[in-house]
């Protein structure tokens, strides 16, 4: 019997039924046969948790797996177990569970399924997305998403043109995997490298959606480390950026908040980074911090696990082992207090927003403020504009307008300033100043 089951186990973990099917079957059961979570479409669905250990011995179970299996992809430290911790994996268990998000996040002909697809970057990469009349997204393989749109002149946004059914990141978005480097097709062990990725390991340029001018939809090419290439980063910025050029979305008067959902897309973290995305003020400078002069999101976000094979950690999760090289002794991410003066700096602006009527965590009308107990809560990044009002009265300048975008820009970018200090801290003071006419007191700029 316990010959049987360690068999029933092995094939779980590493079978090829798991792992193929042209719509992506279920992911596979855990050890000891406790059901995994559902597998998305593509080549490859993701295994289900690992099961509690119980009637296997252990022992005996790991010494009988392939180490090709076992190193770095399904072992106990491997790069499934990690990846089932990040919130990549728990959003997708979150989503799957209901079909809205589901289907709105892969329609083809929506601009959502460009990040959200599971195939998204390969259409991307692949130059295969939708534009309207014509309309070309100038710096598409530099990762840009918008254009203008040559009959009307609006600023649009490039569409998913895939036929994914399923809304996860997953190893085959950010990776390459073809029957040709599958282990599970071949039965070839994997070394390093044998799952390129999607983007380009050499990156190339990054394009941030921040324009030079309103004469054309172009974006900024960040600088960066290595002249503007971040390496495998360059993969995380392809997505996590505002998705929208400020230069273009801001006009010169009567600026309109439309929605609860105006201004950057959730997860802006490459517009901060690179000192690029925020809106900036006319007559004022604008720098970098370290960070983006020398590093890439991988370097904190994908430290090498040493109980893995020095293999990049695929929960994603920031490392602080990764700061001590230059912050000797640091003991968490709050060096010199930044953190809490960003975090003191978005209190004050919210506070600001809330009292002026333009903040609201309604998804509908009405749109009520925020309650005292919601202000300085931490969860920035669930306020959201109110639609359709201005400032005592009147419209919006474009000044005002690029201040509420820099709140929300730094809000749902998270980490308290950390993926930029300098940039961070400049456009929070000069947003603050715009609306207020005051200075932070909570944060000098940078």
């Amino acid at each position: 019997m316990k010959s049987v089951r360690l068999f029933t186990a092995l094939a779980v973990l590493c079978g090829v039924p798991a792992c193929t099917g042209p719509d992506g079957p279920a992911g596979a059961a855990g050890i000891n046969g406790e059901a995994g979570a559902e597998g998305p479409a593509g080549p490859m669905g993701p295994l289900g948790p690992i099961g509690p250990a119980s009637g296997v011995n252990d022992a005996g179970l790991i010494a009988s797996i392939p180490v090709s299996c076992l190193s770095p992809c399904h072992g106990f430290n491997g790069v499934v177990a990690q990846f089932q911790t990040s919130v990549h994996y728990t959003e997708y268990l979150a989503n799957v569970a209901s079909a809205t998000p589901e289907a709105e996040w892969t329609t083809t002909g929506a601009a959502c399924g460009n990040c959200h697809a599971v195939d998204g970057l390969q259409q991307r990469v692949a130059g295969n997305v939708g534009t309207t009349d014509g309309g070309v997204v100038v710096n598409l393989a530099s990762g840009e998403l918008q254009y203008r749109d040559p009959a009307t002149g609006a600023l649009s946004t490039s569409n998913y043109l895939g036929a994914a059914t399923v809304a996860e990141v997953y190893c085959t978005t950010c990776h390459a995997v073809t029957n040709a480097n599958d282990p599970h097709k071949t039965g070839i062990p994997w070394t390093p490298g044998s799952f390129p990725l999607t983007i380009a390991e050499d990156g190339g340029a990054i394009n941030i959606e921040r324009s030079p001018s309103t004469a054309a939809v172009t974006g900024t090419q960040a600088s960066g480390p290595n002249g503007g290439n971040y390496g495998p980063g360059s993969t995380c910025m392809w997505c996590h950026r505002s998705r929208v050029d400020v230069t273009n979305y801001l006009t010169a008067t009567n600026n309109v908040i439309t929605s609860v959902h105006w201004g950057p897309h959730e997860g802006p973290q490459a517009d901060l980074f690179t000192g690029v995305g925020g809106y900036q003020y006319a007559g004022k400078a604008y720098g970098q911090a370290t960070h983006e002069q020398k590093l890439s999101c991988v370097d904190c976000h994908m430290v090498p696990m040493a109980n893995n094979s020095n293999v990049p950690d695929h929960s994603f999760a920031p490392q602080l082992s990764a700061c001590l090289g230059c912050h000797a002794g640091a003991t968490n991410f709050n060096m010199g207090g930044f953190e809490v003066d960003v975090q003191n700096a978005m209190t004050e602006m919210e506070t600001w927003l809330n009292d002026a009527g333009l903040l609201t965590r309604a998804s509908a009308a009405p749109y009520v403020a925020l309650t005292i107990a919601q202000i300085g809560d931490g969860n920035w990044a669930d306020d959201q504009p109110v639609p359709s009002v201005g400032i005592d009265g009147g419209a919006l300048t474009q000044d005002q307008a690029g201040a509420i975008y820099n709140y929300i820009l730094v809000a749902r970018g998270g980490a308290f300033g950390v993926h930029n200090p300098k940039y961070i801290g400049e456009i929070l003071y000069d947003s603050y100043m715009a609306l207020s006419g005051q200075p932070l007191a909570s944060l000098a700029r940078p």
